[in-house]
């Protein structure tokens, strides 16, 4: 930060008063001395009357036979009652003219001082004393805002040690004088007298005008909306330094308003000081404030031009240390002189501090939270008073000495906390100007340098910077646990940012909560779970209209809108939400979001688990939002779908943009576009296992190898609703069997069904020749079966390493529980390897920087890795994959069919995979078996069965986009002559986007099979009491 004109080093500041004036006039700006002289002088003869209760204190505690403890307690109070509602006058200051708050709170004051005078009793005394103290509290939030507005951030130490000073040096005034009067006319003529300049510093305020928040630095924020107290405090508790600065000014006023009373009561009870003399100590104190202002000030000037903010807290810390040494210097000292002396040398750290904090506080905050976070301080320095001054005042009944000794020790711990304010200082600094400059952008939503982390030290983003405009569609790619969805949580409001700034519409919305941003107009679409399974589709409607529930004309023509965007839910009206189809769920889930008309709607995965027809529907759906003026952040795992919907991509690696430009370039950036997990995965499957048997390679036919799992007519029925009729198939060994179908097929039901997990109504499930119809799941497992499934159930609470420990279970050798406690060696070497497994794994998946971390912390994408890893610690014979490509970035995807195949051969497995990416399914599968309403449609070779015309109508549509979901979209794109005049899809991967024939065609082929239901193998596939319409019942999560 460079110095304004005049503030270069070897610049000598002036020595005469008008010398100086004329220089400090040349130091603060186009605003001039005139405000600061304003506020100085009413902030100076405010003070007047609280200050003369100090000094009047011993007269007024005999006037009404109290006690040192009593009189002490009250006039804490004076402080601690007031500062109390410091917050809100905070907030009031960040809200309201300042001019005219100030003038409010003046006139307390001075009525306040008349009415001490008059007070009858000690109880209208303290009554009147903290409600004149009350007007004193708006000073802090409202003088310094105001100062920080009028004057340039280079400006602040010069302009806040003058008006320290020069206040400090009228309020020394209120002593002698006040003593003066109270010695010959008595202490009730002090008050009357001395409320007259408070009324007339009334008159003066009126004299100058609010310049505006954040005028200093050239920005308007007058327009801004405004935040709610409880956010505006959010926003106040993410400065760090802040926060810290909270701490040590609990200790700093358990022993400053303390000693502020104690102080004419030492003198008096201890060295027998009558009220003049007293009034004298008071001129010393304020003295030695004069002379620690002026060195304070000039630390803050010399560090400024040199070290930057990040040494005001250690002039703050050194300053205050200085004054608590002091207070037991005066408590030790055994003579009046000495101890007179030890209060000039308090009172220079007492004011000295002021400079360098107020500058910090100035600097560390955004122009509107500045009235707040002056005030917040109050509250725990008021929290500090309250603990200590009632014991001090005990103390100070018959020890006033170690009654200082006491103080000085908190008022130490004050400083030392305030030296690690240090380490903040920067940081905070460049946060406020981020939040600032983020204002100033015209973006629907601006988002800059954000950073999140989970438990407070597992940072996840790091000074992410994005714009989104009114009404564009972002989408927000990125490789798995690079931090998508964290950004997006941390935008709508689920997650508070640690640093950094959101602005929406122009509002600082960094730190307000999920309702208000909602109320602001967004909404966010989450990945996994988004409706209420156990409420119907109206209940679920209903309950998004929460904004605006009490309006019933409202509800409804929300509701109806957004009806037109999925009508099929008007169909689905009255049917429970967890018996819909994925695709109708994920519907509904947008359904719920646009209840609320949002400005910006966010969308976590939105192809996550779904058909390519549902995809098709829900890219329309989403273009037309769009044209509706919806502005849309999308995140996706793939890029070609992607492509097709947004023209802007951001692409995230570790939490930071890398990426930010046209969708279509991103393709051409293979460094940046690249796997993560599974590069060079599938070679390294070659190391060998640690099994506990040999098994035999895959077999290179593996239509004539023997059957490793045989599914014999197997049906099952959940209530009135049939998920599979006579399903037959047979998976040999060392073959990979693809299994595709629309959501609500009954594929997972049939993983179920096979696992074990529900036991079949009619037909069998053979095993390697053995029966296994009636075996529970673990019996399957350790007979060789294994299984993951669509939302990587894993153990939330275990780490990577320990989770993968688990699923090598079934190969450890030494199972004796005894054997391990006493770590036999037999024990040891066994657990010994595997712990080299679990490395082998780890670091072949690319998950060797996640070993030590919980899998409740891991992103979807990354737990699609560590399940992985299970299975392949499992080594069983035969594995099921429940969509193994969902959830996880397109280039792992690419990487992952090679790693699958490379499993196949070097373990003999055979593999039963569903899957939904059909460039990865049809390059990796043997076989495809197609499912449609629980039946078989079709089974044969990849490409029979995806140009399968009851393939293409009830699973594929005619969306190319859609289909490929990874490997070259362009590819995808030419047209296949054939397959647009006969409705039959090309090969996925050379096919193009159908035409409108196509579409005719597949929808004629979809009814003729509605009706007829016939299938490849010649059986029925229409059973008796078939539900008319798709509403296959779904198992929690992972079922299709």
């Amino acid at each position: 930060m460079s110095a304004p004109t005049g503030t270069q080093d070897h610049e000598r500041v002036p020595r005469s008063p008008g010398a100086y004036l004329r220089w400090l006039s040349g130091q603060v700006g186009p605003s001039g001395l005139k405000p600061v002289l304003v506020l100085l002088t009413l902030s100076a003869v405010e003070r007047f009357g609280i200050t003369i209760i100090a000094v009047l204190g011993p007269n007024i505690r005999d006037t009404f036979h109290v006690s040192n403890q009593t009189l002490i307690g009250t006039v804490a109070l004076t402080s601690i009652l007031p500062a109390a509602a410091s917050p809100w006058v905070g907030y009031l200051s960040d809200r309201v003219d300042r001019v005219r708050l100030g003038q409010i709170s003046a006139v307390i004051v001075g009525v306040g001082a008349i009415g001490l005078a008059l007070a009858p009793n000690f109880p209208v005394f303290a009554i009147v004393a903290v409600t004149a103290g009350a007007g004193l509290l708006v000073n802090t939030p409202t003088h310094s805002s105001l100062i920080t507005d009028y004057y340039p951030p280079a400006a602040l130490g010069t302009t806040f040690t003058f008006y320290l000073f020069a206040t400090t040096a009228i309020a020394l005034l209120a002593g002698p004088i006040g003593g003066g009067i109270g010695q010959v006319a008595g202490w009730r003529t002090a008050f009357a007298v001395m409320s007259v300049p408070t009324l007339v510093g009334v008159w003066l305020l009126g004299q100058i005008k609010d310049p505006g928040r954040g005028a200093s630095i050239g920005l308007s924020i007058e327009r801004e909306e405004r935040s709610n107290f409880w956010e505006g405090f959010r926003r106040v508790s993410a400065v760090r330094s802040l926060k810290r600065t909270w701490t040590a000014a609990f200790f700093f006023g358990g022993g400053v308003v303390a000693f502020l009373s104690l102080l004419n009561v030492f003198f008096k009870d201890v060295y027998h000081y009558n009220t003049a003399e007293r009034g004298l100590i008071t001129v010393v104190f304020g003295v030695g404030g004069l002379v620690g202002t002026v060195i304070g000030g000039g630390m803050v000037q010399k560090v400024m031009r040199g070290r930057g903010p990040q040494m005001l807290p250690v002039i703050t810390g050194i300053m205050v240390v200085e004054f608590g040494i002091g207070m037991v210097l005066m408590g030790l000292m055994p003579w009046a002189v000495a101890s007179a002396a030890m209060v000039f040398v308090l009172s220079l750290g007492f004011a000295g501090f002021l400079p360098a904090y107020n500058s910090m506080i100035g600097l560390v905050t955004t122009p509107r939270l500045r009235g707040q976070a002056y005030a917040y301080s109050l509250i725990f320095t008021t929290l500090g008073a309250i603990v200590v001054a009632p014991t001090i005042g005990g103390i100070a009944n018959h020890h006033q000495r170690e009654a200082t000794w006491v103080l000085g020790a908190l008022m130490v711990m004050a400083g030392l906390i305030n030296f690690s304010v240090r380490q903040f200082v920067d940081r905070d600094v460049a946060e406020a100007r981020k939040a600032t400059q983020a204002s100033e952008v015209d973006s629907l939503l601006a988002v800059r340098g954000l950073e999140v982390a989970y438990g407070g030290n597992v940072q996840i983003l790091f000074g992410v910077d994005l714009d989104v405009n009114e009404g564009e569609i972002v989408a927000l790619l990125g490789t798995n646990g690079a931090g998508k969805s964290t950004l997006l949580r941390a935008i709508s409001g689920l997650m508070d940012p640690m640093g950094g700034a959101v602005f929406f519409g122009g509002r600082d919305v960094t730190h307000a909560d999920s309702v208000n941003k909602a109320m602001l107009g967004m909404a966010l679409v989450p990945g996994d779970r988004g409706v209420f399974p156990g409420l119907t589709v109206a209940d679920n409607l209903g309950i998004a209209a929460w904004m605006f529930r009490r309006d019933g004309a409202q509800v409804h023509e929300a509701t109806e809108r957004v009806l037109s965007y999925f009508p099929v839910l008007r169909e689905r009206w009255k049917t429970q939400a967890g018996n819909l189809s994925g695709g109708e769920q994920q519907m509904l889930v947008l359904a719920q979001a646009l209840m609320g008309s949002p400005k910006i709607l966010m969308i976590d995965e939105l192809s996550l688990g779904l058909a390519p027809i549902v995809v098709s529907q829900l890219l329309e759906t989403v273009k037309r939002l769009a044209e509706d003026g919806t502005t849309i952040l999308l995140v996706e795992q793939s890029v070609n779908l992607a492509l097709t919907i947004a023209k802007r991509a951001v692409f995230m690696e570790k939490g930071e943009i890398r990426f930010s430009g046209p969708t279509a370039e991103l393709l051409e950036r293979p460094d940046v576009l690249r796997a993560v997990f599974l590069e060079g995965a599938a070679a390294a499957v070659g190391t060998a296992p640690a099994r506990t048997r040999p098994r035999q390679g895959a077999h290179p036919n593996g239509a004539s190898a023997p059957a490793a799992l045989e599914v014999v007519e197997v049906s099952k029925r959940f209530g009135g609703v049939l998920a599979n009729h006579m399903v037959s198939l047979a998976l040999h060994e060392g073959e990979i069997l693809g299994v595709l179908g629309p959501n609500g097929a009954g594929k997972t039901t049939l993983f179920d069904l096979v696992s074990g997990f529900f036991p079949v109504d009619t037909g069998r499930i053979v095993f390697h020749g053995l029966d296994v119809t009636d075996l529970p799941a673990d019996s399957r497992a350790r007979l060789g079966l294994g299984r993951s499934f669509q939302d990587s159930r894993l153990f939330p609470a275990l780490t990577v390493t320990d989770t993968v420990r688990v699923a090598l279970e079934r190969h450890l050798e030494v199972r004796d529980p005894l054997a391990a406690a006493l770590n036999l060696p037999a024990a040891l070497e066994s657990e010994a390897r595997i712990d080299e497994r679990v490395h082998e794994l780890t670091e072949m998946l690319g998950l060797a920087a996640f070993r030590n971390k919980f899998v409740s912390e891991l992103s979807t994408g990354t737990r699609r890795m560590v399940d992985l890893a299970c299975i392949l610690a499992h080594e069983p014979t035969v594995i099921l994959f429940d969509e193994p490509s969902s959830g996880i970035a397109q280039r792992e995807t690419e990487a992952l069919g090679p790693l699958l195949r490379r499993v196949r051969e070097m373990t003999g497995s055979a593999l039963l995979v569903i899957e939904h990416d059909m460039p990865l399914l049809t390059g990796l599968a043997d076989r495809i078996l197609a499912l449609d309403l629980g039946s078989v449609i079709a089974e044969g070779a990849p490409d029979e069965v995806v140009n399968d015309p009851r393939v293409v109508a009830s699973y594929l549509g005619t969306s190319a986009e859609a289909t490929a979901r990874s490997g070259s979209l362009a590819a995808a794109l030419p047209l296949d002559p054939a397959g647009a005049s006969s409705g039959r899809r090309a090969p996925v991967g050379t096919r193009s986007r159908a035409t409108s024939a196509a579409r005719v065609e597949g929808g004629a082929t979809r009814a003729r099979l509605a009706g007829r239901g016939d299938s490849t193998d010649g059986r029925d596939s229409q059973p008796p009491e078939r539900p008319p319409a798709r509403t296959t019942r779904r198992t929690p999560r992972g079922t299709t």
